[in-house]
């Protein structure tokens, strides 16, 4: 039996390497740079309504996913502000900026990616481990389109965005390790550990990838493509599945 832990490192390697050749394919087109942005945002914002917070909260109750939501939504805003401090404001610096902006995503995919380990380690004792796996690996894929749409603006060469993908998916075999070190046996704690994730992700999505899809696009355009890749993934997770 192949353990846990090396299935959630390969999912999400491979997860993040598919969304990077997505938008390798794309990348020439400057205008596609708002679109790839904006398909992230509803794709993202789809697995967390749809899949990953129902079964934060199947687990534990809305107080825990409210908790869990909340850490996470801090857990974002103390890196946010610790990385952003010093930032400076000048349209000349679009590459720099670009590059600031990927290294902020690594640390945030880093950061929820330990939990997630934690939870995957609890999948070999809940009914709920395949459909987390299915969600670890479906929204992998926009999060390699997420981080890697900056670093391709920024210059980052292609043998460096894999071993930043190798090391996103580092959190997610020592959190399994951990979990397992642990014995994790609760469906609260599960559920916790889900919900810190959710908060996280959800504030990655609002507060920087949706004004950078603004910011590459317009209003409408963005609010368009994002309720399409919402509606279509939506779709596959409640009738296709």
């Amino acid at each position: 039996m192949v353990p846990i832990w090396l299935i959630g490192f390969l999912s999400t390697v491979a997860g993040v390497n598919v969304g990077g050749v997505i938008v390798a394919l794309i990348n020439r087109f400057q205008r596609s740079v708002g679109a790839i942005y904006a398909v992230c945002v509803g794709l993202l914002l789809s697995l967390l309504s749809v899949e990953i917070t129902p079964e934060a909260i199947a687990l534990g109750n809305f107080l825990v996913f409210v908790f869990g939501f909340l850490v996470g939504v801090l857990l974002f805003e103390i890196i946010h502000l610790a990385f952003y401090r010093n930032r400076v404001h000048s349209k000349k610096n679009d590459h720099r900026q670009s590059l600031r902006m990927g290294v902020f995503l690594v640390l945030i995919l880093s950061m929820h990616n330990l939990p997630m380990g934690m939870v995957l380690a609890t999948s070999e004792h809940f009914p709920f481990g395949l459909a987390l796996l299915q969600a670890l690996i479906l929204h992998n894929i926009p999060e390699g389109m997420i981080l890697f749409t900056p670093l391709f603006v920024a210059g980052v060469r292609l043998y460096k965005l894999f071993l930043l993908s190798v090391f996103i998916a580092a959190p997610v075999a020592l959190g399994a390790f951990i979990g397992n070190w642990m014995g994790m046996q609760s469906n609260l704690l599960a559920a916790f550990l889900l919900s810190v994730t959710v908060g996280s992700i959800y504030m990655v999505t609002m507060k920087e990838i949706l004004p950078a899809s603004i910011k590459h696009s317009s209003n409408m355009y963005s609010a368009v493509i994002v309720c399409i890749a919402f509606g279509l993934l939506t779709a596959y997770l409640l009738f296709l599945h």
